[in-house]
């Protein structure tokens, strides 16, 4: 762990060595301000980069901290959750007929069915873990279709898709042509989906953010910053819901 000082502040900071042509700063709610650096770069070179950028860290973290904490879910009827961007309502039912919890979406609820027999934690527990598996199981539906849609719109191959549970991305793009995409974005629109997938692919283009990026991306997202916004609105909700 490196650190700076800027009279009373105090800016700590993990320094991530890979195999990478440019640095990168994450702010992650749990491990803090993150350097991704590539391997020539020197420790006074990412000090200073860290010094240049103190404002926008340094704002970054003090949002942060006056997001609310996150309420643990119970997963009991009456609380809801979101899908596609849609708000659907739990109800809960107890059978003597099953042995493990499923869960479905039925007539705008999510119909979670459980064992009689679990009970607690272990009860909560296997709710997530099936909560969690039905949105991995579209998520990766629906990056699939976008992912096929836009490429021929991009005329752009890729490699393979990947579905992560990532806290400080939504997606990204290896130098090896493979896609990673985050699960929890199956509960916002599918409008914004889309805007990542098209960001993603435009990344197989342009491995940077220049002004030859956007374009492209606005050729086939023309409402992209309308999406970005609603990312930079919302997202950390989508990171805490379950």
């Amino acid at each position: 762990m490196a650190k700076i000082k800027l009279g009373d502040v105090e800016i700590n900071y993990r320094i991530i060595i890979s195999n990478r042509k440019t640095i990168s700063l994450i702010i992650d709610p749990e491990k803090g301000l993150l350097v991704r650096a590539p391997e020539r770069i020197t420790d006074r070179q990412i000090e200073q980069i860290v010094r240049q950028k103190s404002n926008w860290i340094i704002k970054k973290q003090e949002k942060l901290k006056r997001i609310k904490p996150v309420v643990e879910r119970e997963f009991v009827a009456g609380e809801k959750l979101p899908f596609q961007g849609e708000i659907y309502e739990i109800e809960v039912m107890e059978s003597g007929e099953i042995k493990s919890v499923t869960v479905s979406l039925e007539d705008g609820i999510f119909l979670i069915k459980v064992p009689q027999d679990l009970k607690g934690d272990n009860r909560k527990e296997e709710i997530k873990r099936r909560l969690v598996e039905g949105y991995k199981k579209e998520a990766r539906i629906k990056y699939k279709e976008g992912v096929e849609l836009y490429r021929k719109k991009l005329g752009v191959s890729y490699n393979k898709i990947f579905i992560r549970d990532q806290k400080t991305r939504w997606g990204s793009c290896s130098s090896k042509g493979n896609l990673n995409f985050n699960w929890r974005l199956i509960m916002a629109p599918l409008s914004i989906m889309d805007y990542i997938v098209v960001h993603e692919l435009a990344h197989l283009v342009h491995a940077n953010h220049g002004d030859d990026f956007w374009k492209l991306v606005e050729s086939v997202i023309p409402d992209y910053r309308e999406k970005r916004e609603w990312l930079r609105v919302n997202g950390y909700k989508l990171m805490n819901i379950i």
